[in-house]
């Protein structure tokens, strides 16, 4: 054994280690997280007020994406309905000064840099200050972020209803994403694109049916008649659909949807959805990137190269603050 001086020796090293470890530690965790990200073009303080964080101490989340609507719009939409403070990043997709090829800060700056830490980097992500993590992937930021506002069921049952939702929305987006990013924007082939849209679209009529007759009166909701995510990624989705519709004339989307029709026209009219419905956010940002063959000006119109940079006013606005 150590002699008795020796072994007081040690246990005052072992404590000044253990002392020193712990002040680190909490000094790590009054370093704000990302209180900034790099690349980003425009950083939308959207603020309720109540609760507003000081610019040391920025929002636990902040929501990165493209500067369009896109998937970026449900977990927009999502964090203004709950009235919670957050940032909204937006990267711009712009033209090459080449004539040819598109540009962006995020994959030159933003994607290699937040990389290092989160291998799994893309769009849409969410950075948790909170948590000090990030995460991608459309569906693992919505449920995160559903669960820390209120927004995903604490039954296990209709949580997995929930998990369900989002991937049945996520097969109409694909359809969307196939004809505006791969297709020639024709009338024909818009009319395809409508057509192979059908079978997620019955069967989401079929969910809202057995959910009204559960329910209440008209159903609003799609599951609990509470909010959850699927709601806002399925409002943004109609909103496409119908857009799609209007732009090529292929007549009323909702004519064998009846319950599709109620779930949009209620969910836009519901009081927490009001603040970010009339925001530019929602009016003025375009369904789709500048490269797509619909949607890619707000209207949506279409955007053209040479042309319509000029136009695009939601670009490099810099820091913002949106508030009620």
């Amino acid at each position: 054994s150590l002699p008795a001086n020796q072994t007081n020796l040690f246990r005052l090293f072992s404590m000044a280690l253990l002392f020193g470890f712990l002040a680190l530690m909490i000094m790590s965790s009054d370093t704000p997280f990302l209180p900034s990200i790099p690349g980003a073009d425009s950083t939308v303080k959207v603020r309720f007020g109540s609760s507003a964080p000081s610019e040391s101490t920025p929002p636990r989340f902040a929501l990165g994406y493209w500067s369009i609507r896109g998937l970026g719009a449900p977990l927009r939409m999502m964090l203004s309905a709950a009235k919670v403070d957050h940032d909204v990043v937006l990267h711009d997709l712009v033209e090459g000064d080449d004539g040819k090829g598109w540009v962006s800060e995020y994959f030159s700056s933003t994607k290699p840099e937040l990389a290092k830490e989160f291998p799994l980097m893309n769009l849409p992500y969410v950075a948790d200050r909170t948590q000090r993590r990030i995460l991608s992937q459309t569906n693992s930021c919505l449920t995160h972020t559903a669960r820390a506002v209120g927004m995903w069921p604490s039954d296990p049952i209709d949580a997995s209803r929930c998990e369900a939702l989002l991937c049945e929305i996520m097969d109409l987006r694909n359809q969307m994403v196939k004809f505006a990013y791969g297709g020639d924007g024709s009338k024909e082939t818009a009319e395809k694109c409508v057509g192979a849209s059908m079978k997620s679209l019955s069967k989401l009529e079929a969910w809202l049916k057995i959910e009204e007759k559960n329910g209440d009166g008209d159903a609003v909701h799609l599951v609990g008649g509470k909010f959850s995510a699927p709601d806002f990624h399925l409002f943004e989705m109609l909103d496409q659909y119908e857009g799609l519709c209007s732009f090529n004339e292929l007549g009323d989307l909702y004519k064998d949807f009846p319950h599709l029709k109620k779930f949009k026209t209620g969910f836009e009219k519901l009081d927490e959805n009001k603040f970010f419905l009339h925001s530019w956010l929602h009016t003025e940002l375009p369904f789709n990137n500048c490269v797509a063959c619909f949607g890619s000006l707000p209207g949506p119109e279409l955007y053209t190269r040479g042309e319509s940079a000029k136009s695009a006013t939601w670009r490099k606005k810099g820091d913002v603050t949106l508030s009620p």
